[in-house]
């Protein structure tokens, strides 16, 4: 994959809508670094979220983080306008929420349901209309959202969770073929199943611990493909990283 020349985001505007979870935040690091502009909204922060924000600031490599809630259509409207104040554009727009209940089938609540959705699915539909009115003056708008294959033996049997991700593949080829034609809104699927290297069945699993799904900063790359002019030809499409 290309190496993106600072040309290539100078002075964009991103918003990355969870810039603790450790994609989120190599995406907001890679793209600052770029020049770009990066926004992160984070949730009622943790010892670790504060931490992985306070991180990006030593950096300076944060141009703000906006805490709000995540579970809710004013919560996104929130984050939006906390853009809209600050730059009053939008070029860029990373989906990454991945809140998981770990709940099976049988032992999955109305309200597990519903936070799940809510906090995945609801408020990633509710915050890109949100954002897209900011992207609609822009020459080269992208949109990206973040997918787990739900690969493994774990997180299949999220049933919920396995269901969020499939409904944001249908709103990610939706929202690709109805915006205008300008916008570029694609996905990218990673995987979660541990792995032990190229050749790791042939080796001792008692001695080498497996590695659980992809590096971040190599799925960053990949989410810097699709928001950079190279991707001109691509839309509506699921890339797999695993």
């Amino acid at each position: 994959m290309s190496t993106y020349s600072q040309h290539s985001f100078s002075e964009k505007i991103a918003l990355i809508t969870d810039g603790t979870t450790p994609i989120g935040r190599a995406v907001a690091m890679q793209l600052a670094l770029l020049g770009c502009y990066v926004i992160v909204g984070v949730s009622e922060t943790d010892e670790n979220e504060k931490n992985a924000i306070e991180e990006l600031r030593s950096l300076g490599t944060l141009a703000n983080a906006v805490e709000t809630d995540f579970s809710s259509v004013s919560g996104m409207k929130i984050l939006v306008g906390e853009v809209e104040k600050q730059y009053g554009r939008l070029d860029l727009l990373v989906n990454c929420l991945k809140y998981r209940a770990n709940s099976e089938f049988q032992n999955t609540s109305e309200e597990i349901f519903s936070t799940v959705i809510d906090r995945n699915l609801k408020s990633t539909f509710f915050l890109t209309r949100e954002a897209i009115r900011l992207m609609e003056p822009r020459p080269k708008p992208k949109i990206v959202n973040i997918l787990s294959m739900c690969d493994s033996a774990e997180t299949a049997k999220d049933t919920t969770f396995v269901l969020v991700n499939k409904s944001l593949i249908g709103l990610t080829e939706s929202l690709s073929s109805s915006l205008p034609a300008k916008f570029r809104v694609n996905a990218v699927s990673v995987s979660e199943n541990e792995k032990l290297g190229r050749d790791g069945e042939n080796l001792d699993k008692d001695l080498f611990r497996a590695k659980k799904g992809i590096d971040e900063d190599d799925v960053a790359r990949t989410i810097l493909y699709l928001l950079s002019k190279e991707s001109i030809g691509v839309n509506g499409q699921v890339l797999r990283v695993e």
